[in-house]
């Protein structure tokens, strides 16, 4: 690393002189040089400089209005005074108004090497400081970039009953996340209408985006901070405890405007708690009320909960569950179409495709064992329905996970 510096100095001898002696040290390079303070100003302004050499009687601007100057654009900037002996305790009062050190004409190359070497040692600490300095500042960049998706991932954690209040707590203080004492739990679940019904401009991940971004901004009055989706796609949010007519009229508001813009069905449940610790059983209240609020008959709720069961099973099949609620497949095959939008099939392995891409943030997981837990014993064959239905293989999907941590 090279230290960059600046000599000015009115009279020609002493600048080539200075110039002369900072060229017998590798790490030392003179990058600007001035016969006078305002063009060494300039100078400044426009070139980055480690250290300044500077005379202490020049025309124009002198060299302490020159350091009073530089003070103000780089406070800490690192200046040299060069003086005569008639100057002396001129340049003493200097230092004591911030002035790194000084030298006196004539160089003499025993202590102008001895302050090279201070020089040097200060620019050392100084650089040390400051790489340090921008590391934190870059990790709390890093840190606020990734803050919504840690929170995200905290979320998930406290509705799935992972995390005890103390461990809620200390993760909360991490993220200068503060959690309501008293709150509301808001969950939207959002299904699509029956296929042919959705323009082929949209598909679920678009849908999900496009609802998931206006209950943010419906809902943002209620100051909301912390939400997450949970395994099967719903949206949930807790925020501060309001009262049950302004949250049903929010909830309304926001299944008015969803049904008038999107091919999907929307169902809305709220509960409310107090303290961290009892979010997990708000959300599966919440959760079992939604699950009520569906409009499925009894046999297609009984089918989808034998899917969540066996999804994972590669041969599970629409015989296996017509076989478990007692009907035929036809009959089956019909009521799902009708109810749910779509078939049993194109159902499963939607299922199995959310799942797959919840498990691929896993990088210590194969995409091999990925395909079996959401049952392809073919890895092949799981790829390419992946991409299919994703639009990438299983391998980019993973890889833009990487890249967007």
């Amino acid at each position: 690393m090279k230290y960059r510096t600046l000599v000015a100095d009115d009279e020609p001898m002493i600048r080539r002189g200075i110039i002369s002696f900072l060229k017998a040290y590798d790490d030392f390079e003179v990058v600007a040089e001035a016969e006078d303070g305002e063009v060494a100003l300039e100078k400044a302004k426009s070139t980055v400089i480690d250290v300044f050499f500077v005379d202490i009687n020049m025309p124009f601007l002198n060299g302490l209005d020159f350091i009073k100057e530089l003070k103000k654009l780089y406070p800490q900037a690192l200046v040299v005074i060069v003086t005569g002996y008639d100057l002396f305790e001129y340049a003493r009062k200097a230092v004591g108004l911030g002035v790194f050190d000084y030298v006196l004409k004539p160089l003499m190359e025993d202590p102008f090497d001895e302050l090279i070497g201070r020089i040097r040692e200060a620019l050392s600490k100084r650089s040390d400081e400051e790489m340090e300095k921008k590391y934190l500042e870059w990790a709390r960049d890093k840190m606020n970039e990734s803050r919504e998706l840690l929170i995200a991932e905290l979320s998930k954690k406290i509705i799935d009953g992972r995390l005890s209040e103390d461990e809620i707590t200390q993760e909360c203080k991490y993220l200068n996340l503060k959690l309501p004492e008293e709150y509301s739990l808001i969950l939207v679940r959002i299904d699509t209408k029956p296929t042919e019904d959705i323009d082929s401009n949209w598909n679920e991940d678009l849908l999900y985006f496009v609802s998931e971004n206006i209950a943010l901004e419906m809902f943002a009055s209620l100051a909301l901070e912390s939400r997450c989706r949970d395994e099967s796609g719903n949206l949930v949010l807790v925020t501060d405890q309001i009262s049950s007519e302004e949250l049903e009229e929010k909830c309304n508001e926001y299944i008015n405007y969803i049904s008038g813009i999107l091919p999907v069905k929307c169902v809305i449940e709220t509960s409310a708690g107090n303290g961290a610790g009892s979010i997990a059983a708000a959300y599966q209240e919440a959760l079992s009320k939604a699950s009520e609020n569906t409009g499925y008959s009894s046999i297609l709720e009984a089918v989808m909960q034998l899917i969540q069961e066996n999804y994972s099973r590669e041969e599970f099949s629409l015989q296996e569950a017509a076989d478990n609620v007692g009907l035929s497949v036809a009959y089956l095959s019909r009521i799902f179409r009708k109810e749910a939008g779509c078939t049993f099939v194109d159902y499963l392995t939607n299922l199995r495709m959310r799942k797959a891409s919840i498990l691929l943030h896993d990088e210590e997981m194969k995409i091999y064992e990925v395909a079996e837990k959401v049952g392809y014993t073919s890895q092949q064959y799981f790829s390419l329905v992946f991409k299919k239905k994703l639009g990438i293989s299983p391998a980019e999907y993973r890889q833009s996970i990487k890249e967007n941590k």
